[in-house]
């Protein structure tokens, strides 16, 4: 597990922890992994997602965390508060936790919600009727949780979402399900300006994955920011690389105290051979520092994470790892954590989806 001492080592605890990221290689030993997990934390433990991922021989899981030091007075105040929602007992509004970790944390205008799957809340079983029915009962107990942190706050408060899901098929499942979701809470909240809203939903990244918990055909995972969606900055940025198309995506909170970037790399689907890696990469990496630039505010945010799914037989992980890792230290003075997700697929001929989260 996630060694203390490397927290320590950091000036932190792990009472700081408030998401974690786990991926393991074979869902069969979730049950094991979960019972040595839970004596890492005591009450109101982090947020966390957990998927099956094809990670390298010999590597049994990989886990990453994000963290945020409480104590750090600004004066004489403590400038965030944190606020934990624990739901372990059955409800008949959404599902209590399958592990040890809680269902939402708030850590001032942020909500780190866990990932959510099709599970009936007065019976803990997954929900019957395929793909469909799954990806909108789970993405309807995401809003609630949103709801139960935040009564304001819907789909379009979020900043950055994830949805695994274990199958190609599913993937138009998942964007339907997305989209309608957004158009419907965007009429109930103002019918009169339905239809007539700037382009400032969260970002929304879909990989897939061999399985997840309870064999669940989906999964949703999101961070949400309490503010004006209308009023966020949102821009798109596209380059050509080698034939390659490099598409960029980023949205930032109107504190400008967080924002998410996603950048996509596709292969030409009718190129006979590889384009040049070492060339794409280094474009990915200008075009990230491009969209960094075009952030607004006077704090300036950080990138905390760099996490690279790619699709594992298209491309060689230690290429990618090494020439990532270079380009992010030559030309970053603060460098993201790089976590590379191998993935069964991407969608839209995409060999690498990036999602980064940025924070003040």
């Amino acid at each position: 597990m996630c060694s203390s001492a490397v927290i320590n080592a950091k000036g932190l605890e792990l009472k700081d922890i408030i998401l974690v990221y786990m991926f393991i290689r074979n869902m069969e030993d979730f049950s094991a992994i979960n019972s040595a997990y839970v004596k890492m934390f005591n009450v109101c433990p982090p947020t966390r997602v957990c998927v099956e991922a094809l990670l390298p021989d010999r590597l049994l899981f990989s886990v990453d965390c994000l963290a945020h030091k409480f104590n750090i007075m600004i004066g004489e105040v403590l400038p965030y508060s944190k606020e934990v929602m624990h739901v372990q007992s059955i409800s008949h509004w959404a599902p209590a936790n399958i592990g040890p970790y809680s269902q939402a944390i708030k850590v001032g205008e942020v909500l780190y919600i866990a990932g959510q799957i099709a599970l009936v809340p007065c019976t803990m079983k997954l929900v019957g009727g395929g793909v469909w029915t799954e990806a909108s009962v789970s993405l309807r107990h995401t809003l609630k949780i949103l709801k139960a942190m935040s009564q304001e706050t819907t789909l379009h408060h979020v900043l950055l979402a994830h949805c695994y899901v274990t199958s190609s098929k599913y993937i138009p499942a998942a964007l339907a399900t997305w989209q309608k979701n957004l158009r419907t809470h965007e009429k109930e909240e103002d019918p009169e300006t339905y239809g007539i809203t700037n382009e400032t939903n969260g970002i929304l990244v879909i990989a897939v994955i061999p399985r997840l918990p309870r064999d669940a055909a989906i999964e949703w995972h999101v961070i949400a920011v309490v503010d004006e969606p209308l009023q966020r900055k949102h821009f798109v940025l596209e380059k050509k690389s080698q034939g390659c198309l490099i598409e960029c995506e980023a949205v930032e909170s109107v504190s400008t105290s967080c924002a998410s970037i996603s950048i996509s790399l596709r292969w030409p689907s009718s190129s006979s051979s590889s384009p040049d890696l070492n060339q794409a990469l280094q474009d990915l990496v200008a075009v990230f520092l491009q969209a960094m630039g075009s952030l607004s505010g006077d704090q300036r945010v950080m990138p905390l994470c760099f996490r690279t799914f790619y699709k594992k037989d298209s491309i060689d992980i230690t290429a990618l790892h090494t020439g990532l890792q270079a380009l992010l230290e030559e030309q970053m003075d603060a460098v993201p954590a790089l976590v590379l997700v191998p993935v069964t697929d991407l969608p839209k001929r995409e060999i690498i989806h990036v999602a980064c989260w940025l924070s003040a």
